[in-house]
């Protein structure tokens, strides 16, 4: 088995979820010109795959410890230009009011940090056309306690967006009913 070096850790931090990944390219196409919004952006993991196919991404989180760390060690790589398109903004996403305006916003990506009472406010603040990616925690240890219900997500997205993809899996004991699950959603009108 290989060892992994210093760098080999530092990129598996930068690794951004196989979910953004998968659909980064048509999240920032759809944003055109407008910002994209990474909620509980951490390190800035999926902020930086964004910012590399060319937009503003507007990184939100109570501690930005880790994405300024991230920021000053990417200064000095290819990565720098991408890291300098990330714009920080500081908030409490339980106790703060949402800052972002009605249709203010190209896309929203929310991975694994889920708070169902934010979820009206992406809805007004995604443009018309724009995309919605939410994945909740994985499902192990004891995280089938904060999951979803099987079919709760769906209900709530479903009346605004055109739901392109969603996956559920479920989790936890037999007797629970809990689901980790992966969307995408594009606003409709």
């Amino acid at each position: 088995m290989k060892r992994k070096t210093p760098i080999d850790s530092w990129m598996d931090t930068l690794r951004p979820s196989s979910l953004v990944r998968r659909f980064a390219s048509q999240i920032v196409d759809a944003a055109a010109s407008t910002p994209v919004l990474d909620v509980a952006c951490g390190s800035g993991r999926n902020a930086i795959v964004l910012s590399q196919l060319g937009c503003t991404v507007i990184c939100v989180d109570k501690d930005l410890t880790k994405l300024k760390i991230e920021q000053l060690r990417l200064r000095d790589t290819l990565l720098r230009k991408a890291s300098e398109q990330l714009s920080i903004l500081q908030l409490d996403l339980i106790k703060d009011a949402w800052p972002f305006g009605a249709r203010s916003v190209g896309g929203i990506v929310n991975v694994h940090f889920l708070l169902p009472a934010l979820f009206p406010f992406f809805e007004a603040s995604l443009s018309t056309g724009g995309y919605l990616l939410l994945e909740t925690v994985p499902g192990c240890g004891g995280n089938h306690l904060q999951l979803p219900k099987a079919g709760a997500l769906r209900s709530a997205f479903e009346k605004a967006f055109d739901l392109e993809f969603y996956k559920e899996c479920k989790v936890g004991p037999p007797n629970y009913d809990a689901v980790t699950v992966k969307l995408l959603g594009k606003r409709r009108e």
